[in-house]
């Protein structure tokens, strides 16, 4: 009995947790985020790829270049902040000695650079998942919640306001359900940014 009170007790707190709005926060703002960063990097790659021959694209991707990590670097830093998870830094640290040109190319050689890039890539999708899946679970909840108001206008469920009030009570276990996938969602989302922006200290212990 006790172990069933703790069963339900786990999934009706997932609407009182912090962390969970924090959670869908962090989904929220995954779609313009993506967005933004599929446009810019497309576009950039593409302008200064098409532009090398001109040597005009040379100082567009390497602007491009140093973006991406800024952006990546935000985008671990708001994945620490709003999912409460441990990132390793992104920065490897090269040698205080080396010139900007060697800095340079130890980034270039760096795998988390290529991986910051997936990432930013990756993150429209992402966006656009997140949103549906959102949009969706809001949608149906709110429609079963108020299935007792819409009986009276002729469009509830069900051919009573009994069922329409039973139909609303199912919305309740339909919502806390939502915000548990909304969490499996957004753990998802954390479990791939700490793999693919933060440096491996394998990497770092074999320079």
């Amino acid at each position: 009995m006790a172990e069933m009170r703790n069963t339900m007790w786990n999934f009706i707190k997932v609407a009182f947790m912090k962390q969970t709005y924090l959670n869908i926060l962090y989904l929220i703002f995954s779609f313009p985020l993506g967005t933004a960063y599929f446009v810019f990097l497309v576009t950039g790659l593409s302008l200064g790829s098409g532009l090398l021959l001109a040597w005009v694209g040379i100082p567009i991707l390497i602007l491009v270049f140093l973006a991406w990590w800024e952006i990546a670097s935000f985008e671990r830093q708001m994945a620490i902040w709003l999912l409460g998870i441990e990132i390793a830094p992104m920065s490897l640290k090269p040698a205080p000695d080396q010139s900007i040109l060697g800095k340079a190319i130890f980034r270039i050689k760096s795998p988390v650079t290529w991986k910051a890039l997936l990432f930013l890539l990756v993150k429209f999708p992402l966006g656009i998942l997140s949103l549906v899946t959102m949009v969706v679970l809001v949608a149906l909840t709110i429609g079963m919640l108020t299935s007792p108001v819409t009986y009276f206008f002729g469009s509830g469920p069900g051919d009573s306001f009994v069922g329409s009030v039973l139909f609303s009570v199912l919305g309740i276990f339909v919502g806390l359900a939502s915000l548990h996938l909304l969490n499996l969602l957004a753990h998802i989302e954390g479990t791939f940014a700490k793999k693919m922006l933060g440096y491996s200290e394998k990497y770092t212990e074999s320079l």
